[in-house]
């Protein structure tokens, strides 16, 4: 339903049902019908039955019983009701052009594939195009008068126009339809079976499914809503197709731009303003008096954000493809059919939903009159509005909870490229391993957190240019604490990704509350002191839950065995790519119940953080550089200071004292700089 071509069928048939039955909802019942025939066709006895699984075939089977049962039963029902030469007219010039674009479209592949002469070709398609217009031109002069018949058959002339040139547009992928070998019923099962396996791939393709049957359902109606409301019905297909290429292009540049970086943020950017469009325009047909205009510009916006959608998805699309071949260890042969044959089966379930719904609106008790804005809205919104929403819904929490974000993929094309030059990363695949093969759960709810967040602490972040070059995995981002303030602030407006140290109660359950009550709670003179713990035992799941999905690595400062747990996590994730943000401000030497950082300026540092460095070393050969942050609570500022890089010919000790000295010297200047603002 994307290409104008097939948007342009469908609003065809609408006219030329209309024309014939005044029922618009007739032509686009059978048109789906023949489009989804066409597909099951090719899926269950084409080229494209050695890629089914066993379950597929059986939906497909399925779906193929529902589809007959309907169609016999709009066979039975609508000549008793409908004037049969008329009726049999639309059923002819419907299937008659289903069956040519079938027919051309295999005689393009065999010229493509230079196995017909090109004298045979043309000759081939002349005759299938007679053959066709002959089909459809006699019922149409019999049933119409001469002036009508005539525009109509100029209209199918434009169609099958509009079908050759997509056929030139697509003759890459014609040549190729029937010359890739399907690969053995053994290899396909063991290449299916892996796949089933990664966690992070059938999520995928949950989105996908949803995604897909929502297009269908939404182009449907959107199209629909056209071809029965408006007069200049070309004009508002173009503008209709214009907002959806030309968002669909804007977003492919923005993503190749990036890199691909930002897929998953676009997918759920785009799934938004593809639901408020249908909201807007869902309200619009609820209004009494319907606002064309409006309705056309909702139709807009949602056609902006289904191309944004469809963009993203193409992009995450390719992405997938690495994570199969992770998953998989190479063996991709049969790989990309698969691919095509699951989005097929998608784009077949969403279209037979479509088709059900639209068969919906053409039963009898709508014979009585010619379908009106009025009662196509009633139909629209109490039928067609709500399935899109519900899948755009269900869409968007699969998005929220998909398990890998743009930073897991540029990890796993990391790890492909080292494969492919003979190196190996252990930490790297165990991390990819546990995203990609194992349930996990991309926490995207703290990210939203962040955004909300972001107002409410407006920090400017200066000296990025820091941080340019350097590789991710080798920075340990050093911070202030200022109580609560330098976390925060940190985590909101540090501009690399990072997984943060945690003292190791506020990540358990059983001592967290007291530890917050004691280092923090109880300060607070203007709390009531009955209130205090009652308050913390609700958080507290919250607060566990940020840190668990900021990955943060727990220390544990009283406990030395468990401490080399610590460090050996840590130099794991630098391995893996990831950068480490800690707060090493001494909180030791006070009484309960004061405070324990500095609430201005920089605090004692302890001096153990250090080790990470050699142990990195001696590990990967790679040199740390430890980066001095501060984050001023006057000034609104968080200042980044020059890169520290540990120098493995100086002695550990020195080295160590070294680079704390030379952290709290730098964030002391930045400290003193905020004073003299």
């Amino acid at each position: 339903m994307m290409s104008p071509q097939i948007i342009y069928q469908f609003l065809f048939s609408s006219v030329l049902s209309s024309a014939l039955t005044s029922l618009p909802v007739l032509g686009c019942a059978l048109f789906l019908n023949s489009q989804v025939s066409a597909m099951l066709w090719r899926l269950l006895w084409g080229r494209d039955r050695a890629f089914l699984t066993r379950r597929m075939r059986r939906i497909c089977l399925a779906l193929t019983v529902l589809m007959l049962l309907g169609t016999l039963g709009m066979i039975a029902v609508y000549p008793m009701a409908l004037s049969s030469a008329a009726l049999w007219a639309l059923f002819a010039a419907v299937a008659t052009a289903a069956l040519r674009e079938n027919l051309c479209r295999r005689l393009w592949g065999r010229r493509l594939r230079e196995t017909v002469s090109r004298r045979a070709f043309w000759g081939l398609c002349l005759l299938c195009h007679l053959l066709s217009l002959g089909l459809t031109a006699w019922p149409l002069l019999v049933c119409l008068p001469v002036n009508d018949a005539a525009l109509l058959l100029c209209g199918y002339g434009l169609d099958a126009l509009l079908e050759g040139f997509s056929h030139w547009r697509n003759r890459e992928s014609i040549a190729l339809d029937e010359l890739e070998e399907a690969p053995s019923p053994e290899a396909l099962q063991e290449l299916n079976a892996g796949l089933n396996q990664l966690n992070a791939f059938n999520a995928y393709r949950k989105l996908q499914l949803f995604i897909l049957m929502a297009l269908q359902l939404t182009l449907v109606l959107a199209y629909l809503f056209i071809g029965l409301t408006v007069d200049e019905l070309i004009l508002c297909m173009a503008l209709a197709c214009a907002c959806t290429l030309a968002t669909h292009a804007a977003a492919d540049a923005f993503l190749r731009a990036l890199k691909r970086e930002g897929s998953v943020q676009t997918l759920l950017a785009g799934l938004f303003l593809w639901a408020y469009g249908l909201i807007l325009f869902d309200r619009q047909l609820e209004l009494p008096a319907t606002s064309l205009a409006l309705s056309y510009l909702a139709l807009c916006l949602c056609g902006g954000g289904l191309g944004v959608s469809l963009t993203a998805l193409r992009h995450l699309e390719s992405s997938m493809a690495n994570v199969a071949q992770f998953g998989l260890e190479g063996r991709m042969n049969g790989y990309a059919r698969i691919r095509s044959v699951g989005t097929e089966m998608a784009l077949l379930l969403g279209q037979m939903a479509a088709l059900g719904m639209v068969t919906f609106l053409c039963l009898p008790r709508f014979l009585s009159q010619t379908l009106t804005l009025e009662s196509l809205s009633m139909a629209l919104h109490r039928w067609m509005i709500v399935p899109p929403l519900l899948l755009l819904a269900i869409a968007i929490v699969c998005v929220l909870r998909f398990p890998m974000n743009n930073r897991h993929f540029a990890k796993l094309a990391r790890w492909l490229t080292l494969k492919e030059e003979g190196g190996s990363n252990p930490a790297l695949r165990e991390q990819l391993e546990n995203v990609v093969v194992k349930r996990h759960k991309n926490r995207f709810g703290v990210k939203i957190i962040i955004a909300l967040l972001r107002p409410l602490y407006y920090h400017k972040v200066v000296g990025k240019e820091n941080l340019r070059g350097l590789e991710d995995g080798t920075m340990v981002l050093v911070c202030n604490h200022g109580e609560l303030y330098g976390p925060v602030v940190a985590n909101l407006y540090i501009p690399v990704a990072f997984r943060p140290w945690a003292i190791a109660e506020m990540m358990n359950r059983e001592v967290i509350i007291e530890h917050i009550y004691q280092g923090t709670m109880m300060r607070q003179k203007w709390l009531p002191e009955s209130w205090k713990r009652p308050l913390l035992r609700m958080i507290t799941p919250l607060l566990l839950w940020v840190f668990d999905s900021l990955e943060a690595i727990p220390v544990y400062r009283n406990d030395p065995r468990k401490l080399i747990g610590t460090f050996r996590e840590t130099i794991d994730a630098m391995q893996a790519g990831d950068n480490i943000l800690l707060f090493p401000e001494n909180d030791t030497g006070h009484a309960v119940g004061e405070r324990g950082y500095a609430s201005e300026g920089v605090g004692r540092l302890f001096t153990g953080f250090a080790m990470i460095a050699p142990l990195y070393y001696a590990k990967t050969k790679k040199k740390a550089i430890f980066i001095p942050v501060y984050a001023s609570r006057k000034t609104r500022t968080v200042r980044i200071g020059q890169g520290i890089e540990y120098q493995p010919d100086n002695g550990a000790n020195d080295e160590k004292l070294r680079i704390v000295d030379g952290l709290l010297a730098q964030m002391q200047a930045m400290y003193e700089e905020e004073i003299k603002k």
